[in-house]
């Protein structure tokens, strides 16, 4: 079991403590709110930049050597990441170097240590990361990037979510020195400890190495666009011998009172190997190796996301079995034998979180930042809630997702004037 409290430091920060005291473990995590919603197009990954950034040298530190020696010292492991509505960093350490945790994240997150040899270095990397999704014409591939865009932004689909070659050259320490300051900042963050610990103590560091920072924020989210009357679509050429595509239907938002049914639902299409896509698209016809249904979710928005990779020669067919699929979960349903299965599938899932000090860290830490809640919802309180949930209710949010105008179909790979023509017209 775990025991929860959150605590509001005089300067703004949220702290949450999650006592886990059975196990080895600690966990320290910081959620900032900032992404590429907070970015304008001239400076799209200037957050992921900062990431990478705070990790080359400190106030303790001098380099990035010196920090990852001294994480590896004690057996720890760092980590962070940038999403489109906010970034995080994470350390996870033997609960006896609790305090060299605290202050190693405390040192990486309030460091703003911007040297302009280091941003070259860091520059060079991030331009290497970037070519993961790049193909051999040097064309942007990234699918995900793509439907973001492609549901929710104005602009084009075609442009990174973590920038360009451009937008990277372009980025100063001036910028980066900006950007921190204005997202960087106690009321904008939230601090995460999760694990086995003493909380007197752990209380004491965090507000000695946080209890310090000022500043408020004053960047702002844009709204995204939420209007769409009828299927959307992205095609991009690429060379290659497979062909990629995701189906996605516009659904509920992080923590929506529906959310739980778009996690059955997502099991039901795509969650496992017994789940209808895998046994009719991979099984039944081998069209594929791997395919999944999975929900993505933002504190404004959210969709229910179908993936999948197949050979150029099969991308009509492997299309045309997923919208069988989802026609036919559209006209017919689930069944009550269908629901009570996978309601236990994702009930255990969801009470396995409570066995992980990371996954609690993020429940609790991603909720409080992107909502704020008066009171948050528990793993145990979601776990009860899916034994709860109806056929009448499973079928009523069928009929409100699955439906042509709020469909969008993104593919990546080979395919001919006629496949495009035959596929887009199965989306209607």
């Amino acid at each position: 079991m775990y025991t929860y409290r959150k605590e509001l430091l005089p300067n703004g920060l949220r702290v949450i403590y999650i006592e886990m005291p059975h196990i080895h473990s600690v966990v320290i995590s910081a959620y900032i709110g900032v992404g590429s919603r907070y970015e304008e197009e001239k400076q799209l990954g200037i957050s992921h930049f900062l990431e990478h950034m705070l990790f080359r040298g400190t106030r303790q530190f001098q380099n990035s050597f010196e920090l990852f020696q001294a994480i590896d010292t004690i057996g720890g492991d760092i980590d962070a990441y940038t999403s489109p509505e906010y970034s995080a960093a994470t350390i996870q350490v033997h609960h006896k170097h609790t305090e060299k945790g605290i202050r190693i994240l405390g040192d990486v997150l309030l460091g703003g240590n911007f040297k302009a040899a280091d941003l070259e270095i860091e520059r060079r990397i991030i331009q290497e990361e970037m070519k993961q999704f790049v193909d051999v014409k040097g064309d942007y591939v990234g699918i995900d990037d793509m439907s973001f865009s492609l549901m929710w932004k104005d602009s084009s689909a075609g442009v990174p979510l973590f920038g360009d070659e451009k937008t990277i050259a372009s980025l100063s320490a001036k910028d980066l020195n900006t950007h921190y300051k204005k997202f960087f900042v106690p009321e904008n963050i939230v601090l995460c400890v999760s694990g086995n610990f003493r909380r007197d103590m752990v209380t004491h560091y965090v507000n000695e190495i946080f209890g310090q920072v000022r500043g408020t924020t004053s960047g702002q989210k844009p709204s995204l666009t939420t209007a769409q009357t009828e299927p959307r679509y992205l095609f991009k050429k690429s060379p290659s011998q497979t062909t990629s595509f995701k189906l996605c239907h516009k659904a509920y938002p992080y923590k929506h009172e529906k959310v739980i049914i778009m996690l059955i639902l997502a099991d039901i299409l795509g969650g496992g190997i017994s789940s209808r896509l895998s046994l009719n698209v991979r099984e039944k016809l081998g069209l594929v190796y791997d395919i999944t249904c999975y929900p993505t979710m933002f504190s404004d928005v959210g969709s229910l996301d179908i993936y999948t990779s197949t050979k150029k020669e099969n991308f009509e067919k492997t299309t045309k079995a997923v919208m069988a699929e989802v026609h036919r979960l559209f006209r017919e349903g689930i069944t009550e034998q269908e629901l009570s299965r996978t309601e236990e599938r994702v009930f255990s899932q969801t009470q396995l979180l409570m066995d992980s000090p990371l996954a609690m860290a993020n429940w609790f830490g991603i909720e409080e930042l992107l909502l704020a809640p008066k009171r948050p919802d528990t793993p145990e309180n979601q776990a009860q809630k899916i034994h709860d949930v109806k056929l009448e209710s499973v079928q009523n949010a069928i009929a409100e997702i699955f439906v042509p105008e709020k469909r969008n179909f993104v593919v990546v790979g080979s395919y001919n004037v006629m496949s495009k023509k035959r596929t887009t017209a199965m989306l209607k």
